[in-house]
């Protein structure tokens, strides 16, 4: 039997009425260029379960009635349809689970992912008939495979068995706990084209989007790209102490590695082997939380390695603090092993913006210095000179807006921001620049639903907010819902916690800096 693991796209581009003016699908590209890295881990997990096909389905590439086509011609022999859900791909999800269950209910369906995560409850109680299952967190490989066994087989579920498992059990939903497990490494590529060719799609996105720009910058002419997992997690995630915007849901482990520099080879040997050839290092902060790895690895470089011409490696891109890349000797590290293009987002604004963004790592004793967000702006400019002494080019990323902002910073922040780019002449190759979103998980999207603790960050701040009043209205409108529009929550989290500021002015703000980064020669979103 069939068990489908399917990537939805943005909601937004296959729901009539959708709001996108400030999401514009468009300008999320990034996602589209390489294969899902969670939907190929499950899968080639899969392949342990006997009589279990297992099928990838990439709704960012693949048409999406061709994916519901799918569905409805082969519903006789699915199993169970797996969604990986992200706020922007929930709704659209949960379509297809109601689709697949209209034409035979015995399929089950299963949702996980960051929004599933963040919103457990909300999504499992209010969709009861149409999402049987939820796994929370990111170590549930070990529980998914058990349980999709355990489904075939027609064994009892006993929730208790499978760490992470989430199901309504009729009066409320039960959470079991995570546990932890080693980052699955033996992944089968093939299986990204066994039912339908992505690989096509995939490189005709990366030929246009990727391609032309890193060859221009570098001189290196790459052919395909994958995402690669040598280590998941993020200094800031150590202590619970992540940007307010981000809502990375790291499950029961704030980091996790595979277990040495030899592993770590052999996941990019693999990848390589693969005709790979720009890979994409998914850790979210690489040398301030992976520094012993990368540095094990650079000591200990494998004899694939050594053999290859230095303009015939892989080349690897990942991400970075803009605090652990200003210190030269983690810069070089990165270029010494064959990363050649790194993220990182600048922390541009005054030091109460940076503070309100829970930018700076929090000290040990007090997490509400100001002192560590005062140094950042001169992090980020040592960054900016040791990528460019060591040949490393920057994709650097601000996040416009945050709880307090009024139109004074808003014009500080902007000005700070276009400062810092003029600074990274030479380093600099992209910009992206977006409007905070209060993404579910996130401690804005907190801030968004509980009035009283937005009014008391902004007091630590020193900041004012607009009317208490008209922001407990406005919470009220999300608290308990799973489908969260994510233009109008951006423009109503602007209207609860941003004085005198609307959407549209964050949106302006926006288009300024880009406009800017375009003038430098920056390539906008790329």
């Amino acid at each position: 039997m069939q068990v489908l693991l399917v990537s939805p796209p943005n909601s937004n581009t296959v729901i009539d009425g959708a709001s996108c003016t400030i999401t514009r699908p468009e300008e999320n590209t990034d996602w589209s260029d390489f294969p899902n890295l969670g939907l190929l881990t499950l899968v080639s997990a899969l392949r342990a379960v006997p009589g279990i096909e297992p099928v990838y389905i990439d709704g960012t590439v693949m048409p999406w009635p061709q994916v519901h086509e799918y569905v409805e011609n082969n519903a006789g022999d699915i199993l169970a349809l797996c969604i990986s859900a992200l706020t922007a791909t929930y709704e659209a999800g949960i379509q297809l689970c109601a689709a697949a269950k209209s034409i035979n209910r015995r399929i089950v369906t299963i949702v996980g992912n960051d929004h599933l995560t963040a919103l457990t409850r909300e999504c499992l109680s209010r969709r009861v008939g149409t999402i049987d299952y939820g796994f929370v967190g990111n170590e549930v490989v070990g529980s998914f495979v058990r349980l999709i066994g355990d489904l075939h087989a027609e064994r009892s579920i006993t929730l208790s068995k499978y760490p992470g498992l989430a199901a309504f059990d009729g009066h409320s939903v039960v959470i079991q706990p995570q546990c932890s497990e080693p980052i699955f490494t033996t992944l089968d590529y093939s299986l990204i084209d066994k039912v339908f060719d992505h690989s096509a799609l995939y490189e005709h996105n990366f030929r246009q989007r990727i391609v032309p720009t890193f060859e221009r910058l570098t001189g290196r002419l790459v052919r395909a790209g994958v995402p690669v997992e040598i280590a998941r997690g993020c200094i800031k995630f150590a202590r619970n102490d992540a940007c307010s915007f981000c809502s990375i849901q790291f499950g029961g482990m704030w980091r996790n590695s595979v277990p040495d520099a030899a592993a770590a080879w052999h996941v990019l040997h693999a990848a390589h082997s693969a005709d790979y050839d720009f890979l994409y290092l998914t850790a979210d902060e690489l040398p301030l939380t992976f520094g012993r790895l990368l540095r094990e690895m650079l000591d200990d470089p494998p004899r694939w390695w050594r053999a290859l011409p230095e303009d015939e490696r892989p080349v690897m891109v990942g991400y970075a603090r803009a605090d652990g890349l200003s210190d030269e000797r983690h810069a070089s590290m990165l270029r010494a092993l064959g990363v050649r293009q790194v993220m990182v987002g600048l922390d541009a604004g005054t030091p109460v913006s940076l503070r309100a963004m829970n930018k700076p790592l929090a000290p040990a004793r007090d997490t509400r210095s100001s002192f560590r967000a005062e140094k950042m702006f001169d992090h980020n400019l040592r960054a900016l000179k040791s990528a460019r002494n060591t040949g490393l080019l920057l994709k650097v990323g601000f996040v416009i807006g945050h709880v307090g902002m009024n139109a004074d910073l808003l014009y500080e922040n902007v000005e700070s921001m276009k400062a810092l780019l003029n600074s990274g002449a030479g380093s600099i190759a992209s910009l992206d620049v977006e409007v905070l979103s209060p993404e579910p998980g996130s401690l804005d999207f907190t801030l968004l639903l509980d009035p009283d603790k937005a009014r008391a960050r902004a007091a630590e701040l020193g900041l004012a907010l607009p009317s208490a009043t008209e922001h407990a209205m406005r919470a009220e409108k999300w608290r308990g819902s799973d489908v969260i529009d994510r233009e109008e929550a951006m423009a109503d989290y602007v209207a609860s916690v941003m004085p005198g500021l609307t959407l549209d002015d964050l949106a302006r703000a926006r288009n300024e800096v880009r406009t800017y980064g375009a003038s430098l020669g920056l390539t906008i979103g790329g």
